[in-house]
């Protein structure tokens, strides 16, 4: 036992996975874990004669990055077709959508971060604008306070949804996507995917 974690536990848990399971882990949820955890789950890849890129995943997770390299990934995403309208004429940017609905006592608000075509940026903040101006308000007290909120950020989203370079949403989204990109960085069909599911 070393670092607090038993390593053969380690390695039966990941043995026990699915590989759909275990590649989930590893190009998803590998952040964070131990240089043994990391060897495990490589041990376990090339057990099992999955792809290698998916090594290249849990990697990519367990690394800082500088604004360059982000950004290199960014291009990648850039580059692939709108995952909303399906234009492939016009760079993808990332947005981050605030909507707010309240029911008397009741308020919800929910933050998604998108990646699409700036029209398609544009009319995803428009919608949760609109949304949230007129359900945000009937809450009390978050109601009112939540949709002022919801509204500013959306202003503030929508200004740089057309930026010539990729906007802060967008290198979170690759942040937050890292060992998924990394690992499919080559299959632009999965990076579609990808981007899609946001």
């Amino acid at each position: 036992m070393s670092d607090g974690i038993d390593i053969e536990f380690v390695r039966e848990n990941y043995r026990k996975m699915t590989n759909d399971e275990l590649i989930r882990v590893a190009t998803q949820d590998a952040a964070g874990l131990t240089s043994e955890a990391q060897d495990v789950l490589k041990g376990e890849i090339i057990k099992r004669g999955l792809d290698t890129n998916i090594i290249e995943g849990v990697q990519a997770q367990n690394k800082e990055y500088t604004v360059a390299e982000i950004d290199s990934y960014c291009e990648m995403v850039r580059d692939l077709d709108c995952p909303i309208c399906g234009a492939s004429n016009v760079r993808l940017n990332g947005t981050l959508t605030s909507e707010v609905m309240s029911f008397i006592l009741f308020t919800h608000s929910v933050k998604r971060l998108k990646v699409a075509c700036p029209d398609c940026l544009d009319k995803a903040n428009d919608r949760s604008l609109a949304v949230s101006a007129a359900l945000g308000w009937w809450g009390i007290p978050w109601g009112i306070i939540r949709t002022i909120r919801a509204i500013g950020q959306n202003i503030k989203s929508k200004k740089t949804n057309r930026l010539d370079e990729p906007n802060n949403y967008l290198r979170n989204f690759i942040l937050a996507n890292v060992g998924q990109v990394e690992t499919y960085k080559a299959n632009k069909d999965k990076l579609q995917e990808i981007i899609s599911e946001n």
